[in-house]
């Protein structure tokens, strides 16, 4: 069966594309680089112990960032509240004076929602549909009653129409144990609910089971189907914490996310003697429990196309960087939902930092990535070749966001279905690092005379980097 990719931007992330008998290069995550830290959570509850689930949303007025600081580590009402900080370019951010709340301990504040117990995820509604006094949707762990009048968690959704004056709306599902960063998004004229679970729960022993993502369906934000499991082509059981899943709005046909892997060490080692954030492992351990000194926590990326089945790699996408004395612990490596568009190639990322260091300001770090450039293929020293599966175009022009040595390169040619080559036009030597550079053959004609056909592509590369592809 031919791919009809028509004009869109396809990447390079997953198999869709590649026919993995006949290539030979591979697979290769990528990681963002870190450059400042942009903003410093200094005030009240903010110094004092975590910040949590930073996500950010941009409107007509720029970027709003919200943020939860901890207060207390038992699951009840007052545990923690939002608050937002807000920038025009996602270099300098600033906290706006709101004062909707009284704080004894902050005279002027930015808090938007008080009381709250867990994991608060803030969006912009993007249905057509949605009413405008709920466009701000905050989805947040809450107490709900059973019928024999005992309480229960519940994902509650609180809506608001300027994203500061919020009100408890909708109850979404009980189903789940919501102790994260549970994300929403509008695509294809559903909303798509991906929350926090356990699998594999063995309460005869106290074992809470495997962490785990669900997502759940809705075409009204009122009635959801029930959490189904997400499942990976790893193969592999791996702990995630919070999920990060957002349409990548550069190729809207995948889901990209963003989970925190969590790596929880049986007991204190002598390594842990010697890492340099012993003491925060150490303080950790005696204020909370013995897991909260022992477990750390990375990220890493997975993408998707139907957002249920997931290609995942297993290699961090961000890590807690080189020892410091505040890093290596529970708590690292929550980037923010969302990205910031730099207007250049990259996109801006955010990380807090210092989640389990008392009295001290909590830094957001920011980071860059390239567009399209969460993952790729690639091909080292050695000439590597990549051919993709039968495919019809719809444009005379391909461009590639790819990236070579000075010594490398790539050269694209077209094969027929059975992969022989359709004629001896091959492209120029291509080489530099770019995201948009247009492609031609040596003879200097287009791709025109192989549109609407069934065709392959084939790149040969060496040195090189392919991230995305489009036709125009």
């Amino acid at each position: 069966m031919n791919l009809d990719i028509r004009n869109k931007r396809e990447v390079f992330w997953d198999d869709y594309l590649i026919d993995t008998e006949k290539t030979t290069a591979h697979h290769r995550v990528m990681n963002p680089v870190k450059k400042d830290c942009c903003f410093c959570f200094d005030r009240g509850k903010e110094a004092e112990l975590g910040i949590s689930y930073t996500c950010i949303v941009k409107d007509t007025a720029g970027y709003k960032m919200y943020y939860i600081p901890w207060r207390q580590f038992e699951y009840q009402m007052g545990r923690c509240y939002l608050a937002v900080i807000e920038s025009q370019d996602g270099i300098r951010w600033t906290r706006p004076h709101l004062n909707l709340y009284d704080h004894p301990e902050l005279t002027e504040n930015n808090v938007v929602l008080d009381t709250l117990m867990d994991g608060v995820f803030v969006f912009y509604d993007e249905n057509p549909d949605c009413p405008k006094e709920e466009k701000y949707k905050a989805v947040t762990l809450g107490c709900g009653e059973k019928e024999n009048g005992e309480h229960d968690r519940v994902l509650w959704c609180f809506t608001s129409p300027d994203g500061y004056r919020f009100t408890q709306n909708y109850r979404m599902t009980d189903k789940g144990v919501f102790d994260s960063l549970n994300t929403v998004q509008w695509k294809d004229g559903r909303y798509s609910c991906y929350l926090r679970d356990y699998h594999d729960r063995n309460e005869e022993i106290g074992y809470l089971g495997v962490r785990d993502i669900r997502v759940m369906y809705s075409e009204d934000f009122k009635t959801w189907t029930d959490p189904k499991q997400i499942t990976f082509d790893d193969g592999k059981d791996v702990p995630l914490y919070t999920n990060n899943v957002m349409v990548y709005d550069r190729a809207p046909q995948m889901l990209v996310g963003f989970p925190v892997r969590y790596c929880e060490r049986k007991e204190w080692t002598l390594n842990n003697d010697q890492i340099v954030s012993s003491g925060v492992k150490k303080q950790a351990m005696t204020d909370h429990e013995k897991r909260s000194g022992l477990a750390a926590t990375d990220c890493i990326f997975m993408c998707s196309r139907d957002g249920e089945r997931w290609h995942r790699y297993n290699e961090a996408f961000v890590t807690p960087g080189y020892e410091k004395e505040h890093n290596w612990v529970y708590g690292d490596c929550y980037l923010t939902y969302n990205f910031v568009d730099s207007g250049r190639e990259v996109y801006y990322l955010y990380a807090h930092e210092c989640h389990r260091s008392r009295g001290i300001g909590k830094p957001l770090a920011r980071y860059e990535i390239r567009k399209d450039g969460f993952a790729c293929m690639m091909a080292d020293s050695e000439e590597k070749i990549l051919v993709t599966k039968p495919l019809v175009f719809t444009g005379k022009e391909l461009h590639l966001n790819f990236t070579t040595s000075v010594c490398g390169y790539i050269y694209v040619d077209v094969l027929d279905e059975a992969g022989n080559p359709l004629s001896e036009k091959v492209s120029f030597e291509v080489y530099g690092d770019n995201i948009d550079r247009k492609i031609c053959f040596a003879d200097g004609t287009d791709f025109s005379e192989f549109e609407a056909k069934p065709v392959r592509l084939r790149f040969r590369m060496q040195e090189a980097k392919l991230y995305s592809m489009w036709f125009e």
